[in-house]
């Protein structure tokens, strides 16, 4: 379930980072903004980047069995998402769409980690215990059974 949790994250942050990086303009129009400033598209495309890394390395942690250091690396990018909207709204601006449309994407986010926190981990195959090999006497004052 962890593994699963984590790999639906790792979705909506590689689709989110192929629109900013290859498509802001359809990025942008899909939340209503049009003839966005140039230094915005930019860093929405470097935001898409670090996106598509953290997916493609989330995806490779789970594969490797890592899961926890997957959870980690998206927990610590949702927190830096939360940090720049607390310091948005610090630094004056009003609620608006972008901000609007950040907010819901942190909320998704945190949401998603935390299932993949609470969730447990699958539980590997129990290995069958071997039977004593024929010939070997129990210890001393044990039972054989």
């Amino acid at each position: 379930m962890k593994d699963r949790t984590l790999i639906q994250g790792s979705v909506i942050r590689a689709v989110y980072g192929v629109l900013a990086l290859f498509f802001p303009a359809r990025l942008f129009a899909s939340i209503g903004l049009r003839g966005v400033d140039p230094d915005a598209r930019y860093l929405n495309r470097l935001f898409g980047g670090r996106d598509l890394t953290v997916a493609a390395m989330t995806v490779a942690a789970v594969r490797a069995g890592d899961s926890r250091s997957a959870t980690v690396l998206n927990v610590a990018c949702e927190l830096t998402d939360s940090i720049s909207l607390v310091e948005e709204f610090r630094g004056g601006s009003k609620l608006r769409r972008a901000l609007v449309v950040g907010i819901a994407f942190n909320i998704v986010g945190w949401a998603t980690w935390i299932r993949a926190l609470l969730a447990r981990p699958a539980s590997p195959p129990a290995e069958p215990s071997a039977p004593e090999p024929a010939g070997v006497a129990a210890p001393a004052g044990s039972q054989a059974t």
